[in-house]
């Protein structure tokens, strides 16, 4: 029995040599309309991604104009405050500005009645009435016009703010509704992408089949493969020892995986005698021993991908030579006379 740190150079020297042993696998056969599909798939595949960053693109936007309308909103809280402020002022200004009236008329200047003077239904009536030339007056007319045009400067900025946010408001909108109209079509191209990648898949497996057929019209390799589900006593006539062997745990793998590609390109099938190695040639024959039973197994996939293992049997291969979860075994390469 071998040891596991010994283990590991003889299974790589046994690599090499089984890769000038293999024999070169028959390449897939195209499908009809295979050429077709994977062109049409790729056309698909770059309006996808046309459309990922068009997408992108326009939800940076969305993100630039909510940032811009929640800037706005608070430049018009901002200015409603200035506005309220300017309101008031200019309710003060005019209470002063009737207040030094009111003074300048009681001290005896000769502007009129104070019947007159509290005849006034605003303040343009009230400036008609009173000829106010004292310097407070005019001071008191100064703040009233000033607190005015302050106020309606507010006005007129808080109006063209409240356009602009409108527009945006719009721009916003538009934008959404052009997003959504690319999501619904990049879903939709998705999933006609998925079909058609699938449809391809479909149609390289039936192409790998008709070019194994085409290779083995009579089914020997085939027949070969499939085994008699007897276990056998050493190596069976037709095969060559390379001299080449080593020995460690194997493990099996079937269910779930019946139907998928292997590493060769072949489908999987767990009633065939397979087995997958991580070091080993593709193609590479193996004597697989286990308790004195034995079985003949072709190399076409890769794995076991669990440390300590060194082979992954087919359930098939497994059950001839009796393991039903990890076994011990002894495998030699072979070459197929």
């Amino acid at each position: 029995m071998i040891s596991s740190s010994r283990r590991a150079p003889r299974a790589i020297a046994a690599a090499a040599i089984a890769a000038s042993l293999a024999a070169t696998a028959p390449g897939p056969a195209a499908a009809t309309d295979l050429d077709a599909l994977r062109a049409r798939a790729q056309r698909l595949g770059d309006e996808v991604t046309v459309l990922e960053h068009r997408l992108e693109e326009l939800r940076d936007r969305q993100r630039a104009l909510e940032g811009e309308i929640a800037t706005v909103t608070r430049d018009i809280g901002a200015l409603e405050l200035t506005r309220r402020d300017a309101g008031a002022a200019e309710r003060a200004a005019e209470e002063a500005f009737i207040a030094d009236a009111v003074e300048i008329y009681k001290s005896g200047s000769s502007m009129g009645n104070l019947d007159l003077i509290l005849s006034a239904r605003n303040v343009s009536d009230l400036e008609l009435f009173l000829a106010v030339g004292g310097a407070a007056a005019r001071r008191a007319e100064e703040m009233l016009r000033r607190a005015a045009r302050e106020r309606e400067r507010a006005e007129e900025a808080q109006l063209r703010l409240d356009e602009r946010k409108q527009r945006l408001i719009s721009s916003q909108q538009r934008v959404a509704a052009v997003t959504t109209d690319i999501e619904e079509t990049l879903a939709r191209r998705r999933a006609t992408l998925r079909r058609l990648a699938e449809e391809i898949e479909r149609l390289e497996r039936q192409a790998r089949r008709a070019a194994a057929a085409a290779a083995d019209p009579a089914g020997a390799f085939d027949r070969l493969l499939s085994g008699g589900g007897k276990p056998l006593r050493g190596i069976p006539d037709g095969y060559t020892s390379t001299g080449v062997s080593f020995e460690g745990i194997a493990s099996w793998y079937g269910p779930g995986f019946e139907g998928n590609p292997t590493a060769s390109g072949a489908i999987f099938d767990p009633s065939k005698l397979t087995a997958a190695s991580k070091e080993l040639p593709l193609g590479t024959w193996l004597y697989v021993e286990h308790e004195g039973r034995g079985v003949v197994v072709l190399v076409n996939d890769r794995g076991p991908y669990i440390d300590g293992r060194i082979l992954d049997l087919s359930q098939a291969a497994a059950e001839t030579i009796g393991i039903t979860g990890l076994g011990w075994v002894y495998a030699e390469i072979l070459v197929k006379r």
